[in-house]
């Protein structure tokens, strides 16, 4: 595939088509003339003194359909991985300069020819220009016309048809007047960094295992405090519980599972292969997650040392949503700065959290009353723990705060809700009887 000296090749390619097949006629029909690469504004300020025709790449546009067929060059742990293509599709400008304009149009209807008669740079005509061209000592070019050669990508030149606006602002940009000439779109050529990778050493066994694919199916997920109490069917859970997943294909040779984004290694059940059991772990972050079943294969065993270690991912189950509790500590809220404006109370209350929370989170506070006010009604209250500053990284935190305002005194149950997720309340023989925070008069 070209390197970085493409765009070079095919300009001189171009170029040593067109004299080529303008130097087919006799010199005496033709008269001395000059092919080059410079820009029009630099040949109109030095006035040439014979006829030159000019073949400039005035502008380069992406490709992008050739461009998709291949990965980023980094992977996400910024590793190399590939070597992205480059595809383009450049835009020549053909036009002719001397101090004669009938000198300057006999040749430059010959190089309309010329490029009119290529249709389509075929490998042939790259290899001809590889091995006729003239280069300089150590030129990259030569190898850059083969590697254009080589390409998948058919090289074909088109002309564009220019209006008189399009005309005008493509001379006013090259500054040089307006002259006689043609505009034409040339591509695809595709390039890449070709970047050298140590081979791996040579494989001195073939190791094959065959395995039944099992896709793992959980048809029923269940959790338990500890274990101990009945499995029951429950969307919200707690860090550190225990839980069982049933279903079809659960065991593999490594049964992992996958919650709150980590990876842990589950304990199937040998003599009930369509159960797994296992615990949350105990610092779980609350808020929505989800759990998922995945399989590790063993590798096969070889005759040739080392013997086999580790394993390979194999299938993973569906996904069950859950939602984490967040754990409260005990106290479960202090409260601080305590303030009278207006006749209305207001204070800080401090939640704290047994398990670590993210500052990111959202996380609100919810106030219950446990008697009812003159009405007969159980008032209740939500506040929403204020935002840190725009752009402060998430980071583990045991403590959120809240702003109160305007809660009359009394006995209420807290509850803190986080990603949707809420803390548990604690049940006595009359009912909900905690935590409680006792809000100031």
């Amino acid at each position: 595939m070209p390197d970085g000296f493409a765009l070079a090749a095919l300009s001189f390619a171009l170029r040593f088509r067109v004299e080529q097949m303008i130097r087919d006629y006799d010199v005496a029909v033709t008269g001395q003339f000059d092919m080059t690469a410079r820009s029009p504004e630099s040949l109109s300020a030095n006035s040439p003194p014979r006829a030159t025709i000019a073949l400039y790449p005035y502008a380069v546009h992406p490709n992008t359909g050739w461009e998709s067929s291949r990965p980023s060059a980094y992977s996400s742990a910024g590793l190399r991985q590939a070597d992205p293509l480059l595809a383009l599709d450049v835009h020549y400008v053909l036009a002719g300069y001397a101090p004669d304009a009938g000198e300057v149009e006999r040749v430059l209807g010959l190089a309309l020819l010329a490029m009119h008669e290529t249709g389509r740079l075929s490998p042939e005509m790259l290899e001809d220009a590889a091995n006729n061209g003239t280069f300089a000592n150590g030129s990259p070019l030569p190898q850059a016309l083969r590697d254009l050669a080589g390409q998948p990508a058919p090289i074909k030149v088109t002309p564009i048809k220019l209006g008189l606006e399009d005309a005008s602002s493509l001379w006013s940009t090259f500054n040089s007047g307006v002259r006689t000439g043609m505009a034409y779109s040339v591509g695809t050529i595709l390039m890449e960094r070709r970047l050298r990778r140590a081979p791996a050493p040579p494989v001195r066994e073939g190791r094959l295992g065959v395995v039944q694919i099992r896709r793992p199916t959980v048809t029923r997920f269940i959790v338990s405090v500890d274990g101990n109490d009945p499995f029951i069917d429950r969307a919200m859970v707690s860090p550190g519980e225990a839980f069982r997943a049933l279903g079809s294909g659960l065991a593999a040779d490594v049964t992992q599972f996958r919650v709150g984004g980590r990876t842990l290694t589950a304990l199937p059940d040998d003599a009930l292969p369509n159960r797994v059991d296992g615990n949350f772990p105990a610092d779980l972050r609350p808020g929505l997650t989800s759990f998922q079943i995945l399989h590790r294969l063993a590798k096969p065993e070889g005759e040739l040392p080392p013997p086999a270690a580790g394993d390979v991912p194999g299938e993973r189950s569906n996904l069950i949503p859950l939602a984490v509790r967040p754990v409260l500590d005990n106290p479960a809220v202090t409260v601080a700065n305590r303030q009278v404006a207006d006749g209305v109370v207001s204070f800080t209350a401090t939640a704290h959290f047994d398990v670590m929370v993210g500052t990111l989170q959202r996380a609100e506070l919810l106030l219950d009353a446990t008697v009812a006010d003159a009405d007969g009604n159980f008032r209740s209250f939500v506040f929403v723990s204020p935002d840190p500053t725009a752009g402060t990284p998430d980071a583990d935190t045991a403590t959120r705060v809240f702003t109160i305002r305007g809660v009359p005194a009394g006995s209420y149950l807290i509850r803190v809700v986080v990603d949707g997720a809420d803390s548990a309340l604690t049940i006595g023989a009359a009912g909900y009887d905690g935590p409680l925070l006792a809000v100031p008069a």
